[in-house]
């Protein structure tokens, strides 16, 4: 068939054919407003591709811009978002060469990486774009409303009655929730913006990670404080007006549940014990939101598992669980340490550095 369609920069007012074409094929109804927000309002700036035919867009893919530090040197790192063909379009690699593009454009522009969280239907993709799979995110979960959740795990009534009571009884006995020690002088608190302080909190708390992500007050006000659809709540730890911990949760539908998402969590190094009862105070919110699960989506060999298990949270049950998808990179700069990199162990990740919580 011929070739018709070829691949473009975004142009103001491609925005509205864009979100159609985005609520359409993943059954949103995201609004124009959170496009303004997620592309206009990213403080570190975005690349934004169309694949066009005629005056029909059939293909999008986007980047968001992030910094990133990555053993003692910061940079830039890009992540890929919304990637999409029109069905019509399908097979004629048009995700491959807008995916060919993006990558030689970002490298243009002194982005040192490249980042993802494909689904099934876009890794294939990546795969012929050499992309280094590196781990998926491991989801834990803490049962609340354990009736809400049998009905979903069991079809049989009995079953159902049997799962709601052994449930109950083991996340009481086996997997109680421990309580946290903290010192008078740590407050908890909720909070609605983030103020200068969350730059130092920021610049102590990356110290513990190899490889993360910036959380400065800049990006974490765009990110959690400012989205016109996604409602947050953010719990702080401060001793002496200091910011030592902070939990950010939401409440979505997801899977035929009601879910509270612990969507990030960070702490300043020896101070877990405050990311504990910081996030033992974020539980019972959730709780009050009558959420008939919490769960939390972090790398296994992330040092807040302990405080997860802690709290009494489990591997989520495949019946429960998303699909995984594998957190994927692309390198593009020859000044990045591939060996520091290409180490899984070295990543800190939650489910905030992805769009979709």
């Amino acid at each position: 068939m011929e070739k018709n369609w070829f691949i473009r920069g975004y142009n103001n007012g491609d925005e509205q054919k864009i979100n159609e074409l985005f609520n359409s094929l993943f059954d949103r109804n995201r609004t124009i407003e959170d496009w303004y927000w997620k592309f206009k309002g990213n403080p570190e700036g975005v690349k934004l591709l169309v694949a066009v035919d005629n005056d029909l867009i059939i293909g999008h893919l986007g980047s968001l811009h992030r910094r990133i530090k990555i053993g003692q040197g910061k940079t830039l790192a890009s992540l890929e978002v919304d990637g999409m063909t029109q069905p019509d379009y399908g097979r004629r690699g048009i995700f491959v060469t807008m995916g060919k593009r993006l990558l030689s454009d970002l490298e243009k522009e002194d982005i040192g990486i490249v980042f993802g969280f494909p689904n099934d239907k876009a890794l294939p993709g990546h795969r012929k774009l050499n992309c280094v799979e590196l781990f998926s995110l491991h989801v834990m979960v803490r049962p609340v409303n354990f009736r809400n959740i049998s009905k979903k795990l069991f079809s049989n009534r009995f079953f159902r009655l049997i799962g709601e009571k052994m449930g109950k009884f083991t996340f009481r006995v086996v997997y109680r929730v421990r309580k946290a020690r903290l010192g008078e002088d740590v407050i908890l608190k909720t909070i609605s913006k983030f103020d200068e302080r969350f730059d130092g909190f920021w610049e102590e708390a990356c110290s513990s990670h190899p490889i993360i992500l910036h959380r400065d007050s800049r990006y974490l006000n765009w990110r959690y404080a400012e989205s016109p659809e996604k409602r947050y709540q953010i719990f702080v730890a401060e001793s002496s007006e200091k910011v030592l911990a902070m939990v950010v949760v939401r409440v979505l539908e997801r899977y035929g549940l009601k879910n509270g998402a612990i969507v990030d969590i960070l702490a300043i190094q020896n101070n877990e014990h405050v990311a504990h009862a910081l996030l033992l105070k974020a539980m019972r919110h959730l709780e009050e939101k009558e959420v008939d699960l919490i769960a939390c989506s972090i790398p296994q060999w992330s040092i807040y598992m302990e405080i997860l298990r802690k709290c009494g949270f489990v591997t989520c049950p495949k019946k429960l669980s998303p699909k995984e998808e594998p957190f994927i990179i692309y390198p593009i700069s020859d000044g990045i340490d591939m060996d520091l990199i290409k180490n899984p162990r070295n990543w800190f990740i939650t489910w905030g550095d992805t769009d979709v919580v």
